[in-house]
């Protein structure tokens, strides 16, 4: 009875620490979302729902196909504005948006799935998917939406296929129509996502329909009136903004290869794609697949010697060290450390004994959260403009069900040890987590002049759109000192404002009206005259990032424009 008490004393001791260790480590991915300017992508994206608060006309003033996924930052945004009346701090509080939901999401699976599973298991899963930032952007934008619509359908899908049994039907069908929202959104987010969508239309349809053929197809038809909501919505919105309005957007884009070249990828494209996703493979993963190799090999020849589980598993999670210490330095490493971890999930699977109770259920989640996530994957790698680099951005998710069945396996390995052994192997996993996020810097492979590391971080910004943030003392002064010289810069009666490439983040920090079809590269003299002359004629304001700008865009500034203010990096024209 003493030595029973003596060991729950023990266990108790341990587990706290490991909550200690584990709080602490989640409180570092939130302290990082503080740290470092990113004046790249996460400018462009913000200020993509953000001009639409400046007056332009969502779908019709603004012509870029990328548009629909960084609308739902919006809402946020219309409310940030409302009660600041301006755009200082705009983009820290981009990213307590993003903290918080990643929050909730994180509580949302975490509810649904320890319905099923072990709840350290699944603590664990959640914690080291939230913890691998994706491209360690911490801002919602297209990509991210995208998983954030998928991830919230999918788990209602998983838990009405997994318990409908015990669910009553009404509550079932009304989960699966919310999935179809959730879905929808998802394409909307991202278009060729609709892929997904099929997936899940064929998969509602389909898997185990032999046990209740009836409730398999109400399930199809409330998943496509789920999905016919959100459209219906859109077709209001369409129907008020004007249908001719949105064929000149159409044709603009069109004629400039815009949405065709971004969603479409021609089929002589393919081959380059899985070139470059060859080399990808051989730059980012060759050692890790090789460990990956080695570790499978050596669980078949091991398959008598008892410890062969815990083997396999610590050189899993030995390859996860590796691959994220080589490509320390890349924005996309977490990214690359949730592929590596999804393919995991099958030889895991199979490690599963065969008169496991849980087999079934890890059975469900692989259907919906790893096929699906392929699926995803393969749509970023046929459509995205870097669809080989971005592939990881759709399979991610699956590294979900890899926490889990190590956690299981290892513990019908040993029921006494098996806990200690998955939490140490699971906090190593998040730590390292971490520690990318402080070594690695978001724009790093594009601008490394202009990106610092995280640890580099020391000076915090007290005015603009990056108030709040910390960064070093000669980024905080070059960006509070370029904010100041654009407001000193305009007059009473300016209205609209044109940033060339790479200088996006311009946009946020006035309340001039974007005056281009594009907020990424403007400098396309015809699209942006006919835009021009569309709407609000020539911009009263550009300013321009010098060593980024097209010739042909700086020759139409100098004819028509005069150099007001410069900084170091960058020039503010007004017109003439």
């Amino acid at each position: 009875m003493i030595k029973a008490e003596i060991q729950n004393r023990k266990h108790i001791r341990y587990v706290r620490i490991f909550m200690v260790i584990n709080l602490f480590l989640i409180l570092m991915t939130i302290i990082r979302s503080f740290l470092c300017i990113s004046f790249y992508d996460e400018a462009y994206n913000v200020a993509q729902a953000y001009r639409t608060i400046q007056g332009n006309k969502y779908l019709v003033e603004n012509w870029d196909y990328l548009q629909t996924g960084d609308i739902f930052l919006y809402p946020f945004l219309f409310v940030f504005h409302k009660i600041t009346g301006s755009s200082e701090g705009i983009i820290l509080y981009s990213r307590l948006i993003f903290i918080i939901l990643q929050i909730l999401l994180s509580i949302y699976i975490f509810k649904i799935l320890s319905l099923q599973f072990d709840r350290t298991h699944v603590l664990f899963a959640v914690l080291i998917y939230v913890s691998a930032v994706s491209f360690l952007s911490f801002h919602m934008w297209y990509d991210n939406w995208e998983s954030f619509f998928r991830l919230i359908g999918l788990f209602l899908i998983f838990y009405v296929i997994s318990s409908y049994k015990n669910v009553s039907h009404k509550l079932s069908f009304i989960l699966i129509f919310l999935a179809g929202v959730s879905h929808a959104c998802m394409v909307y987010a991202y278009p060729t996502m609709i892929i997904v969508y099929l997936y899940f239309l064929i998969f509602l349809f389909a898997y185990k329909r032999k046990e209740a053929k009836r409730e398999h197809n109400l399930f199809v038809i409330f998943y496509i009136l789920g999905a016919l909501s959100v459209f219906c919505i859109f077709l209001l919105y369409v129907l008020k903004v004007g249908v001719n309005n949105l064929f000149v957007f159409a044709e603009a884009n069109s004629e400039s290869g815009g949405t065709l070249y971004f969603y479409l990828s021609s089929l002589s494209e393919t081959s380059n794609r899985i070139a470059d996703f060859i080399n990808n493979l051989e730059e980012y993963y060759l050692e890790s697949i090789i460990i990956f190799a080695v570790d499978v090999l050596l669980c078949i020849l091991l398959r008598k010697n008892k410890n062969r589980i815990l083997i396999f598993c610590s050189i899993m999670i030995f390859g996860c060290v590796i691959l994220l210490l080589e490509n320390i330095e890349q924005n996309s490493c977490l990214n690359n450390l949730m592929t590596y971890l999804s393919i995991y999930s099958v030889p895991l699977y199979h490690l599963l004994k065969k008169d496991s109770k849980k087999r079934e259920r890890y059975l469900n989640l692989t259907m919906i959260l790893v096929i699906s996530s392929y699926v995803a994957g393969l749509s970023y790698f046929f459509t995205a403009t870097y669809g080989p680099f971005k592939f990881s951005a759709g399979v991610r998710s699956a590294a979900i069900l890899t926490i889990l069945l190590m956690g299981e396996v290892i513990r019908e390995h040993n029921k006494r040890i098996g806990k200690y052994i998955f939490n140490s192997l699971s906090t190593i996993l998040i730590a390292m987590n971490v520690f990318s996020l402080y070594y690695s810097s978001t724009d790093y492979v594009v601008f490394g002049d202009f990106c610092s590391r995280p640890y580099e971080c020391d000076t915090q910004i007290k005015s603009g759109i990056y108030k709040g943030l910390f960064e070093t003392s000669v980024q905080a002064n070059r960006f509070e000192l370029a904010e100041k010289k654009l407001k000193e810069s305009i007059d009473v009666n300016d209205k609209t404002i044109t940033c060339g490439q790479v200088a996006m983040a311009f946009y946020l920090m006035t309340d001039l009206k974007p005056n281009t079809a594009n907020l990424w590269a403007p400098e396309d003299i015809q699209k942006l005259s006919a835009y021009y002359n569309m709407y609000y004629g020539e911009s009263d304001i550009i300013v321009l990032y010098d060593e980024y700008t097209w010739p042909s865009f700086s020759e139409f500034v100098s004819q028509n424009y005069q150099l007001v203010d410069r900084t170091e990096d960058f020039s503010i024209y007004h017109h003439k």
